[in-house]
């Protein structure tokens, strides 16, 4: 039976807060070097700002969001897997999903990532709290209307226990000739 619940995944590892102070750091180096020399000026002080605007990425996309992957009803009943993303107060739904429209879940470690090739025609979305984890997984969709590949970070059990909604899901919700 499917139950509703919310995960709040944690990232693993801090090279994205290390990215983060490296670039401040260079950034603020720079744009103090560009006050206190007097040839090349600009290329410098374009050069540290390019640093900063690095840094804020890193901080945007890594450091400051909160996520959370759901399982949840719809206002229909349908069973959905939800992300969501909360930076200070805001809340965003990146991503909603119908149990049934879940083909496969495949566990892949950083080289399996990198080395997929993302076949034609299929979206692919990442919602991964950590730069460059360790291990994550790739959710595999298909929808009437798109096919993608999502990308998430929780554990074995999560996975599983998503797998097992969505075989459920199928089971229960749709019907056979609506795919």
């Amino acid at each position: 039976m499917i139950r509703e619940f919310s995960v709040k995944p944690k990232p693993s590892n801090n090279k994205a807060r290390a990215a983060f102070i490296i670039s401040m750091l260079l950034s603020f180096a720079l744009i103090l070097l560009s006050t206190l020399i007097e040839s090349y000026k600009g290329i410098i002080g374009l050069g540290g700002v390019a640093f900063l605007t690095i840094a804020m990425v890193f901080y945007t996309k890594y450091i400051s969001p909160i996520w959370f992957y759901d399982i949840t009803f719809d206002s229909d009943g349908t069973p959905v897997f939800v992300v969501r993303q909360q930076i200070g107060k805001r809340q965003t739904t990146l991503c909603r999903i119908a149990l049934c429209e879940i083909v496969k879940i495949d566990r892949e470690n950083s080289h399996a990532r990198r080395e997929h090739k993302t076949p034609a025609g299929v979206i692919r979305y990442s919602y991964l709290p950590t730069l460059d984890p360790k291990d994550s997984y790739r959710i595999t969709t298909s929808a009437r209307h798109e096919r993608a590949e999502l990308l998430i970070e929780c554990s074995e059990e999560f996975a599983g226990l998503l797998q097992g909604y969505s075989v459920e899901a199928r089971e229960k919700y749709v019907d056979i000739d609506e795919y």
